[in-house]
């Protein structure tokens, strides 16, 4: 197993910190909550208008045949990674965390955790990688980690 980065929520270190919820626990899970529903719809957003403009591009009639394999070559890439970070995401709440959102491409992974109550410990971070690793075959260094405060 190799190194994966860290990232608090706060997006800073590599330094494992406690830090206290501002409200009860019940406000602190709906801030989580409203971060990954709007992190997802972000996501399915930006993908939406990817596939929006490739699928335009592989129906070009002018277009030359190198630009359609391409198109068509990006949109199978954009489908491998919806599922491979919905695995990913099932995968790690399974592990028994809260919530997930992780975002994929050919050559890294971030992966967003719903924060706990000590904060994600080494062990936490080794199970995630673990994940990431037999889903996507990067390497622990190609894999980002960060806790949502």
């Amino acid at each position: 197993l190799g190194e994966s980065t860290w990232v608090n929520g706060s997006g800073e270190g590599s330094t494992l910190e406690e830090e206290e919820p501002a409200g009860g626990e019940q406000e602190v899970f709906s801030a989580n909550s409203d971060y990954f529903d709007t992190a997802r719809l972000n996501r399915k957003e930006s993908r939406d208008n990817a596939l929006a403009l490739l699928k335009e591009a592989a129906a070009d009639e002018n277009a030359d045949q190198a630009v359609i394999d391409d198109a068509n070559k990006q949109m199978q890439q954009i489908a491998d990674n919806t599922v491979t970070e919905s695995t990913i995401e099932n995968l790690v709440i399974a592990k028994g965390y809260t919530d997930c959102v992780a975002f994929v491409n050919e050559n890294s992974a971030s992966i967003v955790i719903a924060g706990t109550e000590n904060g994600l410990e080494n062990s936490d971070i080794a199970k995630v990688t673990d994940i990431v690793m037999e889903e996507t075959g990067l390497t622990a260094d190609k894999i980002k980690i960060m806790e949502a405060n």
